[in-house]
Parts: structure tokens; C-alpha cells; sequence
């Protein structure tokens, strides 16, 4: 049962991750195509995804600590995922606090 649930789970993330490199790469023109509140959801949907990227490679990492034989490697592998967790809050922080003026001259957002 377990086994299941993870297939359609990956299942579920393949799909949506072909989906958003898809995206990304008219993430330009769709910029430029967007008004204030849609170019504010866009900052937010990357943010979203790079948290997620964030936390898959995290728990690799304390998968593998948990895994390895050396006490050493152990405690720096915690460490590096510690490391990759700590930034998220401010990263949420600064991208739901983006506010978008609407201008066709405006940047793209850029972490």
C-alpha cells in the first residue's frame, strides 16, 4: 500500500515539476505579459518551489546521515541540511512581502 502511495505521489511531482520547467522557460514573456497581481503570484509560485527544493534535498541529506557509518560525516551531512532549511523563512518572508508596480519596464524578480 505504501508503495503505491509513493509511485503516485512521484507521479504527481514529475508531472507538476515538467510543468513548472515548461514555465520557467517563457518565464519572460510571461512577465511581460502580466499585470501586478499576476507577476506577484509568479514570485510566489518559484518561491514555493524553490522551499520544496529545499526540502527534498534536505531530507536527502538526513537521510544520508542517518545511513552513513561515520559519526563525522553524519554530523556534517545535519549540518549542510540545516544549512539548507535555515534560509526558507526569509525567502517566504521577502517574496510575500513583493509587491509588483505593474509597469512594463519592470524587472523580473530575481532571488
Amino acid at each position: 500500500m505504501f508503495d503505491l502511495f509513493v509511485i503516485a505521489l512521484l507521479c504527481l511531482i514529475y508531472a507538476k515539476g515538467t510543468r513548472t520547467l515548461l514555465a520557467y522557460q517563457d518565464r519572460e514573456q510571461r512577465w511581460r505579459g502580466a499585470d501586478a497581481n499576476k507577476r506577484e503570484r509568479i514570485v510566489r509560485e518559484e518561491c514555493a518551489w524553490r522551499v520544496l527544493g529545499r526540502l527534498v534535498g534536505a531530507a536527502g541529506l538526513a537521510i544520508g546521515a542517518f545511513t552513513v557509518a561515520s559519526a563525522g560525516l553524519a554530523v556534517m551531512w545535519a549540518l549542510v541540511a540545516w544549512r539548507l532549511l535555515k534560509p526558507i523563512k526569509s525567502e517566504m518572508t521577502e517574496a510575500c512581502g513583493y509587491r509588483s508596480t505593474g509597469s512594463d519596464d519592470e524587472a523580473p524578480y530575481s532571488w
